[in-house]
């Protein structure tokens, strides 16, 4: 696994910013974690209705709220997957990197 300093600091994904997330794969991320919405946004510093909105995809949330998304649900798998899952490149960008 990743060390998590890394990540925080964005030197393993540098282009998040072109990035924006699929919020139902939070949401089911996140329930199949079996945590609920109001400790989850806790958990990763935001308001659950922010959360709430985010995983309605009503929001774009930021690449640092995508990253402390990504290592709250990566569990049993790799960081670099939990943020492929969450995450879609953006139409039109062509200077962003798979994080693969």
């Amino acid at each position: 696994m990743l060390p998590l300093q890394g990540l925080l600091r964005g030197t393993f994904f540098p282009n998040l910013s072109n990035v924006k997330a699929r919020g139902h794969h939070i949401r089911r991320s996140r329930e199949e974690s079996g945590i609920g919405l109001t400790e989850f946004a806790r958990r990763v510093d935001i308001s659950p209705s922010y959360l709430s909105r985010i995983e309605r995809d009503q929001v774009s949330p930021s690449p640092a709220v995508i990253r402390r998304i990504a290592i709250e649900l990566r569990k049993e798998r790799g960081i670099r997957a939990a943020i492929a899952e969450i995450t879609v490149e953006e139409a039109g960008s062509s200077d962003a990197q798979s994080p693969h």
